[in-house]
């Protein structure tokens, strides 16, 4: 019988097999298998390409008390517990690491504030100190102050999130800035007259201004009034389809600010959409999505009701409801965080006493996918949240340093 030779499998075409791949524990479980596919698994260039095309998986969140990894059953339980290993989220790296507070997540980054040591012991300064950290690989280089030509357009702030007067967050990388270790940081003030904003690139290492806009040219035509002495106030910031979007404190507005142009606008909230916590994700296509908790007043239980912004036909910029998820009766829920792929939504025993108390007994966490509306149960707590931040990343062994 004559031999037959197996066709060589190139380095090329594995790196292609391997790009197909469904999730990154896949490709550390193939990384494993020899000493060839680690080498290969491991090449910069190819980490590269399959993290451009991976969505990074939730891990856990972040609040006040630090990192709550999540545990199993979860799928991510052991990368998440393998990051929690790997990663200082206590901040042991930083100067006077016990002062500084997270104000945002991103991509594997945190961003972190503090107040300036020499205004200790006075009212919160307008101006904090930022610093992006990367937990993993622990870099944390801190900001350049804002100049004072651009901080002298600050006046009279409103106080908004943690009792600070400005808003900093994370903005994805601009389309001039393609290294992986690019990011942007967007400073926000909302004023008594108008709404202020600058941003950080870390390409350039420098603070711009974004046009500001005055109250009145913002909410023009909006139907919103701004002749009383009172100033609209948006909170509750959420991320999709490259667009920050604010909720009005007392009308069913929406702020937007895209961040291809710069710009801040007005939308719509969902007809009848009741009053906040709310979640606005990516509905694919280039469309946001929103999801909402609802209480059905008649039988007490509760579902998920989502709805999604048309981009284009007959109903341009207007919600349609997608659909509405039941959700386990005998349970309050509630949402406490959103990216653009994932829900951190958090339950308790339906039990009146203890549903208005900040001093919630096991209470348990859940993260829901967007695009395959699974939902994992993440980890139990002893203590109620209002507020926190969903941590996702890759791998330890398939990440290198973001910042």
């Amino acid at each position: 019988m004559a031999e037959t030779s197996s066709l060589p499998v190139t380095d090329d075409l594995l790196a292609e097999i391997f790009l197909l791949l469904p999730t990154p524990a896949d490709l550390v479980r193939a990384s494993a298998a020899c000493v060839a596919f680690r080498r290969l698994v491991t090449d910069r260039a190819f980490l590269r390409r399959f993290r451009s095309l991976q969505a990074r998986p939730f891990l856990g969140f972040l609040n006040h008390n630090g990192f709550h990894p999540a545990r199993p059953p979860h799928a991510s339980a052991p990368v998440a517990h393998a990051v929690s290993l790997a990663a200082d989220f206590s901040y042991s790296f930083l100067p006077s690491h016990d002062s500084w507070i997270v104000r945002d997540v991103r991509d594997g980054r945190v961003l972190l504030d503090r107040t300036p040591e020499d205004d200790a012991g006075e009212d919160s300064p307008v101006f904090t100190e930022l610093a992006v950290c990367d937990h993993l690989h622990r870099r944390c280089p801190q900001l350049p102050p804002i100049p004072d030509d651009l901080a002298a357009s600050v006046e009279h702030p409103l106080r908004v999130e943690l009792e600070r007067w400005c808003e900093p967050f994370l903005a994805p990388p601009g389309e001039d800035e393609a290294e992986e270790t690019s990011f942007r940081v967007i400073w926000m003030a909302q004023c008594k007259t108008k709404l202020v904003a600058f941003v950080f690139s870390s390409s350039t290492g420098e603070w711009r201004a974004v046009a500001s806009q005055v109250w009145g040219d913002l909410l023009v035509g909006t139907g919103v009034s701004t002749a009383s002495s009172k100033s609209p106030v948006f909170f509750g910031r959420q991320y999709a389809c490259a667009c920050f979007y604010w909720v009005m404190d007392w009308r069913q507005k929406l702020l937007m600010l895209d961040t291809r142009r710069m710009e801040f606008s007005i939308a719509d909230l969902p007809p009848g959409c009741r009053r906040p916590p709310i979640a606005i994700v990516d509905a694919g296509e280039g469309r946001p999505g929103m999801f909402a908790v609802r209480e059905h007043d008649a039988d007490g239980t509760f579902d998920l009701y989502y709805t999604i912004r048309q981009i284009q036909g007959p109903s341009f910029n207007q919600w349609q409801m997608e659909k509405t998820i039941p959700l386990e009766s005998g349970y309050r829920y509630y949402l406490r965080g959103a990216t653009e792929r994932y829900l951190l939504l958090l339950r308790s025993e339906d039990d009146s006493a203890s549903s208005s108390s900040l001093a919630m007994s096991d209470l348990e966490c859940f993260s829901l996918d967007v695009k395959t509306l699974h939902l994992e149960s993440i980890c139990r707590l002893k203590h109620h949240i209002l507020r926190a931040h969903i941590y996702t990343n890759f791998p330890p062994s398939l990440s290198s340093q973001t910042i």
